[in-house]
């Protein structure tokens, strides 16, 4: 798969992006360069897709965990990350860093 640069993903300004996410009791990943974030049921995982590039935003609730590839990429989309749950609601957030010589 071709890596896409991350100036590409930042092109969709913030005030366009339409998403923001909250999720819990699951999994975000990266898999095969997409983030996803799995729920367990029964026997079976469901994987689902999260597109990233209109994302301002992805909320993680009680019960949920992340990757660091998948917090790199959201990292160079330019989407904010916050963990919110457990009595308080802390916000982190992430973004690239990017180095002009």
């Amino acid at each position: 798969m071709d890596n896409i640069p991350p100036s590409d993903l930042k092109t969709i300004l913030h005030s366009k992006r339409a998403n923001l996410y909250y999720l819990e009791h699951c999994r975000v990943l990266l898999n095969g360069g997409r983030v996803e974030y799995v729920t367990d049921e029964g026997k079976k995982s469901l994987y689902w897709n999260i597109p990233i590039a209109n994302t301002t935003a992805l909320l993680l609730g009680t019960g949920t965990s992340i990757t660091q590839a998948a917090m790199r990429e959201l990292a160079k989309a330019g989407v904010m990350v916050g963990f919110s749950g457990g009595g308080g609601t802390p916000l982190f957030t992430a973004t690239e860093l990017v180095m002009t010589t």
